[in-house]
């Protein structure tokens, strides 16, 4: 940092005297940027296609700003998997050791086929949008309990247009004659509902209209083999509609002046299409004309003529074309155009309009949010502005050119991508042979950075697939270069973020990412923000886990302060921590660290030592989800072969008793609706929508709840007073009132106060509830009211089953030196090894070994890591099973 801020002195003292207030502001931008650290995760998978069954391998890097140093600020990070519905199905808490953790999911077997998101972030992040999370597609298929095919096309007949899915088995035969229920999604609210049926081919039509037309058709239906399937179809993914938007760098365009125009084509589906843009003049001349690359971005070079008349037209691939809105072409005003070719230096040209040229200074300030790398000024009696900008001293990754005035107010904007190599990790791979057979060991070596590192110890992590049983070989999808230098600081969907980094001629890929910056919102930099250096966060880092809530009057809304809190390990019940709560009310542990679904009990006694005290947890609320772009459709189609080379390799698992068989049918079927649930459940799939459910009505013959329940639900059972779930045989989670509670406080309930009971048994139900749906769920909801709830709610004290961190589990190695029996009779795996902490040791040297399956074909070894320095690295190695 202090390098950085010597550059800028230089150039404010010599030969410029920059004024005091502009010097002062600067280090006030710097001091904000340090009091707000950008930190940033990246999460390596194994790969990026699975299917339901499976087991995503993941290892995360938590880095922080722009130089990219393993971070220490969090301890946790937060992961979430979203399924196409925009829905958290999955969610882990995982503890991180210098910026580093790892971990696994498990996808369940009736999980829907579709485009997923794996999200990842901590507390910290959330003070910013979530567009900054980490994300990156996964496709997930399922051929577990859901086998059936779809192909999804729009057609049009003298009716309308329709959206056509056809449907049949994985054995190719057509679904005749099926009722299907669907309802159409927009933005997680259910606009429409209704019912079609297939014909004797299988094929499905669901006419379009304004409430569905580019929206998500949510299917629901029996398979011939009386299995429950759900498909999404995204709408916008069939034929999606070309827009095309207009950016000029900078933000405007001038007359009279040379101007670089950026152009994006994308689909309704959120994709890039190619396209031509052609600028013509009142003539209809062509004075300016590109076409965009796979991606649809380009630019093109634009001098317009004041009082001149022009006209966009875009043409896309297929021959359509439109005219596209004119941008305000400026005849007073600044403008932007950058030179970024040479290796050496940035050059930065600020053109005005002759009423704004002045003896006024200009400035240049090129910085990574508010954090200053250099700076400049010129005096604005030139229509022509050049400054030339040594990138020495300017790390790798995105930085931000922001011209101001003489008031520090922005006037222009552009970010731009800066590349060292010697701020990229080297790494070198090798194995001991350049091909093997099957079953046949492969020692695989690294040496990472060179002799005059001052370190070469790094943290590194590394899968090995096979490809020929993957479809996508995921070259373009996000890596650990592009998250960390380019996805962190730019906000929206980016397609294919790893073809920036992928191998090739870098000069392409260098020219393509200018096009991205030139099209693509970045994280924009509030100079006002630095007036604010005390303004309060509403997310700390967290170095642990925390409960927090708030002790109030027994009864009362009023709050209880200054109370006695302890809280109570139910492992242990001599360990214990003590707190008090503040005026409020407002308590909290924090930095706690404890295994998934650990109990505790909390107490509380107020400042006379009395126990007449209501306890409150508040609940952790996930941030909001934003729309999925870039999805597909027909995915079970399109990876039928995985799909089926998978099924092949489950026979293994359940042979190896590595993995349980599919649940029978019979316990996933839903039961109709029940309609007398209050509309205030706390059901979070909404009141009644649960496998059974009770009223008062049938529950108020009976004493206590346990009583009540016996006998009553499918798939349930009670011992000791505590329900279990037949299906895993452990106990089910009672949900009492949104407060998670232990089942023995069943026969404490007063059935009188009881207004509903659901029962939630099915993964459709129980996904919504992450981990604490695993075993099932009882939801259970009280008349409204709380006078009756003190006859058997102990004052004071609470259970409760929290949320804790989870444990990954070990990646399954077969050892064929060893005898048969250790390893597979059939090895089918595709995932071939997994090995997330891999450490270079002082001289850069680290190794890894593992066997191949019993398939041939090329085999790619992905190392990705960062070293010390927090330069970042990644190296693919393929060799041939023979």
């Amino acid at each position: 940092m202090l390098k950085y801020l010597h550059t800028i002195a230089v150039f404010f003292w010599v030969g410029f005297a920059c004024a005091q207030s502009i010097e002062e502001r600067l280090e006030k931008s710097s001091q904000h940027a340090a009091a707000n650290q950008q930190e940033k995760i990246y999460v390596q998978t194994d790969r990026n296609n699975y299917t339901a069954g499976e087991t995503v391998w993941y290892k995360t890097y938590n880095t922080i700003g722009i130089n990219n140093f393993l971070s220490t600020l969090s301890g946790i990070n937060y992961i979430e998997l979203i399924d196409p519905k925009n829905r958290i199905v999955m969610d882990q808490r995982i503890q991180l050791g210098y910026g580093l953790g790892s971990g696994n999911l498990v996808l369940a077997d009736t999980l829907i086929e579709g485009t997923y998101r794996l999200r990842a972030y901590t507390n910290w992040m959330r003070n910013d949008s979530t567009d900054y999370f980490y994300e990156k597609p996964l496709v997930i298929t399922n051929g577990r309990t859901d086998n059936i095919l779809t192909k999804t096309d729009l057609i049009t007949n003298e009716k309308g247009s329709f959206v056509a899915i056809q449907l049949e088995t994985v054995q190719g035969n057509a679904v005749p004659k099926t009722s299907v229920r669907f309802e159409v999604s927009d933005g997680g609210e259910i606009v429409q509902k209704g019912s079609e049926r297939t014909d004797e081919t299988g094929l499905l039509l669901v006419k379009v209209t304004e409430k569905n037309q580019g929206k998500d058709l949510i299917l629901t239906f029996t398979s011939p083999d009386k299995r429950p399937v759900t498909k999404v179809i995204h709408t916008a993914a069939i034929k999606p509609k070309i827009v095309v938007q207009i950016l000029p760098e900078g933000g405007y365009i001038l007359a009279g002046e040379l101007n670089n125009i950026g152009f994006k084509a994308l689909g309704s589906n959120g994709l890039g299409a190619i396209t031509t843009l052609e600028i013509l003049n009142a003539k209809q001349e062509v004075v300016g004309s590109a076409k965009t690359n796979h991606l649809g971005m380009g630019s093109t070079s634009f001098f317009p003529l004041a009082n001149e008349n022009y006209e966009f037209r875009a043409t896309s691939d297929d021959g359509q074309a439109e005219i596209v809105e004119v941008p305000v072409i400026h005849a007073q005003g600044l403008s932007l155009i950058t030179n970024n070719n040479n290796a050496d230096k940035l050059f930065v040209q600020v053109n005005l309009s002759e009423d704004r040229m002045s003896d006024k200074p200009i400035f240049v300030v090129l910085h990574h949010l508010g954090n200053p790398f250099y700076a400049s000024k010129q005096s604005a009696a030139r229509k022509n502005l050049v400054f030339s900008i040594p990138k020495e001293n300017i790390p790798s990754g995105i930085s931000t050119i922001t011209v101001l005035d003489e008031s520090m107010k922005p006037l222009l904007e552009r970010p731009i991508y800066i590349e060292h190599v010697q701020d990229l990790l080297s790494l070198n791979t090798t194995a001991n042979q350049n091909s093997y057979g099957l079953r046949e060991k492969v020692d695989v070596s690294l040496l990472v950075g060179n002799e005059k590192d001052s370190t070469r110890q790094s943290a590194l992590s590394a899968s090995v697939i096979n490809l020929s049983k993957l479809r996508d070989t995921a070259d373009y999808q996000s890596n650990i270069l592009s998250a960390l230098l380019v996805e962190s600081d730019l906000q929206g969907f980016i397609e294919q973020p790893g073809y920036y980094f992928s191998a090739g001629d870098r000069v392409v890929k260098l020219a393509d990412l200018d096009k991205l910056l030139l099209t693509q919102g970045w994280r924009k930099y509030d100079w006002n923000q630095s007036d604010d250096q005390n303004r309060e966060k509403l997310f700390e880092a967290e170095q642990g886990l925390s409960i927090k809530g708030y002790t109030k009057k027994i009864g009362r809304k009023a709050a209880a302060p200054l109370s006695e809190v302890q809280l109570i390990s139910t492992d242990d019940f001599t360990s214990f921590l003590d707190t008090i709560s503040s005026e409020d009310g407002y308590f909290e542990f924090k930095d706690l660290l404890f295994a998934d679904s650990a109990k505790f009990m909390i107490s509380a006694k107020n400042q006379k030592g009395k126990n007449n005290i209501d306890i409150t947890l508040e609940e952790f609320i996930p941030p909001a989800i934003h729309s999925a772009y870039g999805t597909q459709n027909d995915l079970n189609t399109l990876y039928l072969d995985e799909l089926i080379a998978s099924k092949r390799f489950f026979n293994q698992l359940e042979q190896k008793g590595l993995m349980s068989k599919t649940i029978d049918i019979d316990e996933v079927v839903v039961t109709r609706k029940q309609q007398k649930v209050p509309e205030y459940s706390r059901n979070l799939n909404g009141p009644g929508n649960a496998d059974q459910s009770l009223t008062w009505e049938e529950l108020e013959k009976f004493s206590t709840l346990d009583m009540a329940l016996n006998g009553r639900f499918a798939g349930v059972y009670f011992q000791g007073g505590i329900p279990y779930n037949t299906r895993s045989r452990a106990p089910m989670q009672i949900v009492w009132d949104g407060m998670y509670v232990e089942g023995d406080m069943l026969s404490s309930i007063s059935v009188q106060d009881v207004a509903s009971i659901e029962i939630l048994r099915n993964v459709n139900y129980t996904a919504v509830y992450g981990q604490f749906g695993s075993n099932g769920l009882i939801i259970i909801t009280s008349k409204r009211g709380s006078e009756g709830r003190m006859n058997y709610i102990p004052k004071g004290i609470l259970s409760l089953t929290a949320k804790g961190l989870s444990a990954p589990k070990t990646f399954y190695k077969p050892t064929y030196e060893a005898p048969v029996d250790e390893g597979f009779s059939n090895d089918l795996r595709t995932t071939i090894h997994w090995e997330p902490f891999l450490a270079s040791d002082e001289n850069g040297k680290a190794s890894f070994d593992f066997f191949t399956s019993d398939e041939s074909g090329r085999y790619r070894v992905i190392i990705e890591g960062i070293d010390l320095n927090g330069r970042i690295g990644r190296q693919i190695l393929d060799f041939n099973v023979r």
